[in-house]
């Protein structure tokens, strides 16, 4: 016997007319973010914020001005509606995927950053669109960003390979891991404030600890972890 949760599903995509062999899909993308807008009853600012974009770029991407097929922003708009990226780029193939979470399940893509990139990003010179994209249910700040470990300054703590999200919109407090900026130069630390200033300090002790006593443009501290994920290695 057929769950009800199946029985809607099926439904659903009988009545878009979405499987493989189909004509009714729409032609760009843009039509078929609009079908399935309409279908899961979600806005274009409530997609937006899922997938961390401003409601201006779901508006031109849904608009009849844009023929392209695809996007940049697709994997991040495909989950957050719970269908197949796949789909939703060419309208071929199965809309939906059950390993594709639901829109109630994701809060944000956060774009993937090189660390040289950190400051271009921050200052609007860095364009999120041609970034690998990070889903997370975490709540984070439309500024924010994925790192991914590059040396072992904070290990046990943090390794090469993991990968962190930083918030700028997160005042940082004692303890917290913040990225920060000193020159040209873009590291992650842990915060331990001072009456005079702050001080930056690594987790290995073969790494010294970096005393600031003013913030300025060229140190300042960029925004505050808010989610660590790490991977198994071989």
């Amino acid at each position: 016997m057929e769950t009800p949760a199946k029985v809607s599903l099926q439904n659903l995509q009988a009545n878009l007319n979405l499987d493989s062999h189909t004509e009714e899909s729409g032609s760009t993308i843009g039509d078929r973010i609009k079908q399935m807008l309409e279908h899961r009853g979600i806005s274009q600012a409530r997609l937006a914020r899922l997938v961390g974009v401003k409601q201006q770029t779901i508006s031109y991407l849904c608009s009849k001005a844009r023929s392209d097929t695809t996007s940049g922003y697709a994997p991040a708009i495909a989950a957050a509606l719970g269908v197949n990226s796949d789909w939703l780029q060419t309208g071929e193939g199965d809309a939906f995927a059950p390993s594709i979470p639901s829109a109630s399940e994701i809060s944000a893509a956060v774009p993937l950053l090189k660390w040289d990139e950190v400051i271009d990003y921050l200052e609007g010179r860095k364009d999120r669109s041609t970034a690998r994209m990070l889903m997370t249910d975490v709540k984070v700040g439309d500024r924010a960003f994925v790192l991914e470990g590059r040396n072992e300054s904070m290990a046990p703590t943090l390794s090469i390979g993991d990968r962190i999200i930083i918030d700028p919109d997160v005042k940082p407090m004692p303890g917290d891991y913040v990225c920060a900026r000193l020159g040209d130069e873009v590291l992650v630390r842990r915060y331990r404030g001072r009456t005079d200033g702050f001080d930056l300090v690594a987790i290995n002790p073969d790494w010294p600890t970096i005393s600031c006593t003013i913030e300025s443009d060229n140190i300042r501290i960029l925004g505050v972890m808010v989610e660590h994920r790490c991977y198994r290695r071989k």
